[in-house]
């Protein structure tokens, strides 16, 4: 029934849904069977579930892009997940405009990740350690000021107040920052700090 829902929700969504599969096992056959731009992946599905196609398919030197769509993935699994090159990760409970979002975020070469799972990962990854400021970038120091207070969840209302700077000047400052890490979102720097404290 979710199955064929979802595939209801992407097609109304001008999606095609090539083909559809109800286990690991069975998927990882269909993608070394078929052409496909992109997987839409259920963490929980039988016989190993998503992590376990990630694995194989990434293992086998397969780069396609790859969206979990999950209940919630605990903060070690999304680690693993970025590792192995996750494209995208929308929670069920969310609003279901999200994985069309995701979806076309990650078809345009981007990653995205729900903000919530990425929060847990870097509260984790960072827990008893300082920020990671990234100095192999060549940031100035008010960008690497910037990088720690995202790092540390602050938002750009906050980051502004807490520098002395208008919102919009924060917005610039971390567009040229994302400029230099070859990035294009919080997401992506969150997720870059998180890898390189771990």
């Amino acid at each position: 029934i979710f199955l064929e829902g979802l595939r209801q929700f992407l097609e109304t969504n001008g999606h095609v849904v090539e083909d559809t599969a109800r286990t690991s096992v069975d998927a990882i056959d269909r993608v070394a069977h078929g052409v496909f731009d992109l997987l839409v992946l259920d963490v929980s599905m039988a016989d190993g579930g998503g992590l376990h196609i990630l694995r194989t398919l990434r293992g086998a030197g397969n780069q396609i892009p790859i969206v979990f769509l999950t209940v919630g993935l605990k903060p070690v699994e999304t680690m693993e997940a970025v590792k192995l090159g996750i494209n995208g990760i929308v929670l069920k409970h969310n609003d279901p405009s999200n994985l069309i979002t995701c979806i076309e975020a990650v078809k345009r070469g981007d990653t995205w990740i729900d903000p919530t799972i990425i929060e847990r990962v870097l509260k984790r990854s960072m827990a008893g350690q300082s920020v990671p400021v990234l100095p192999q970038y060549g940031l100035t120091r008010r960008q690497e000021e910037l990088v720690k207070l995202v790092g540390e969840g602050l938002r750009n209302r906050e980051i502004a107040r807490r520098c002395g700077l208008t919102e919009g000047t924060v917005k610039l400052h971390l567009h040229h920052i994302y400029s230099k890490l070859g990035i294009s979102s919080r997401a992506q720097l969150i997720m870059m700090l998180a890898a390189e404290a771990m």
